[in-house]
C-alpha cells in the first residue's frame, strides 16, 4: 500500500460522498460508515486507526473536521 498524503483532503472545502470515496480509492483508504450513530464518515487504512473524520452538513455534503496529525 503506497503511502497516504495527510494532505489529500482540505478543512475549506465541502465533499460529497462519492468525491470522498473517490479520492480514499486513489490513496489506498477505506470509509467507514457511521452515519447512523454519529451522522459522519471516517477514513481509515484499513486495519489501522482513524486519518480523518467527516461530519455530514447537509444532504449528500460532508466537511472534514479532523485529521490525524
Amino acid at each position: 500500500m503506497k503511502k497516504c498524503d495527510m494532505k489529500i483532503f482540505t478543512k475549506d472545502k465541502n465533499y460529497s460522498l462519492p468525491e470522498v470515496i473517490d479520492i480514499c480509492n486513489q490513496n489506498g483508504l477505506i470509509t467507514v460508515d457511521c452515519l447512523k450513530d454519529e451522522n459522519m464518515i471516517s477514513v481509515e487504512k484499513e486495519g489501522a486507526d482513524c486519518l480523518f473524520e467527516f461530519h455530514k452538513i447537509g444532504g449528500d455534503l460532508f466537511k472534514l473536521t479532523w485529521a490525524y496529525a
